[in-house]
């Protein structure tokens, strides 16, 4: 059994988000977030791909204080391997203009402490000794901006920008205004 497949087994169904396919093309899935009223599509994800709904899992303020803002979570997570390369993408989806970098940070933070936690659990109760081993992180934060207002500054052009590596919460990526991504611009 690989990664994904220990995944989709240890996961109830209802944090998982469904893989579109169409015919022989790579597939995509449409990440609908409540809070932000917005859908954004990945498309060409690697056949070996899970997207887990990362905010729908347990209300961590039932368990931690939250004073270093530790209860906190991204809206999703993409775990995949294409075969050569293989992924921890952890999103935040926000809309409007007025988004907190702090929050967005903390709550990439949270995503990755929950594949943490899945990481414990395969290793632990599926005995996969090297469960999700190898995996490179990468965090995305996506603002869904209001149609009227449009990026003023030279290079604000709304798409991904690779002047650096967004492997740590503290360096996100910032994706502003797209509807429709690949999952090679965030990786």
């Amino acid at each position: 059994m690989n990664d994904i497949e220990i995944l989709k087994e240890m996961l109830v169904c209802d944090v998982q988000v469904s893989l579109q396919q169409k015919g022989s093309q790579l597939p995509s899935v449409k990440l609908k977030d409540r809070q932000a009223n917005t859908t954004v599509e990945i498309k060409d994800l690697p056949h070996d791909s899970i997207v887990i709904k990362a905010e729908d899992f347990k209300d961590p303020p039932t368990v931690f204080q939250g004073s270093k803002d530790e209860g906190r979570r991204a809206d999703f997570v993409i775990v995949s391997n294409d075969g050569m390369k293989k992924w921890i993408v952890c999103i935040e989806v926000k809309r409007g203009t007025r988004i907190r970098r702090n929050r967005v940070i903390a709550q990439l933070r949270g995503a990755r402490c929950i594949m943490d936690y899945c990481k414990s659990i395969g290793r632990e109760f599926w005995s996969a000794r090297g469960f999700l081993k190898g995996y490179e992180y990468r965090f995305v934060g996506i603002a869904r901006l209001n149609i009227q207002i449009q990026p003023t500054r030279s290079g604000a052009s709304g798409g991904p920008s690779r002047t650096n590596l967004h492997n740590r919460p503290e360096a996100f990526l910032r994706i502003l205004g797209r509807q429709s991504l690949y999952f090679n611009e965030l990786t």
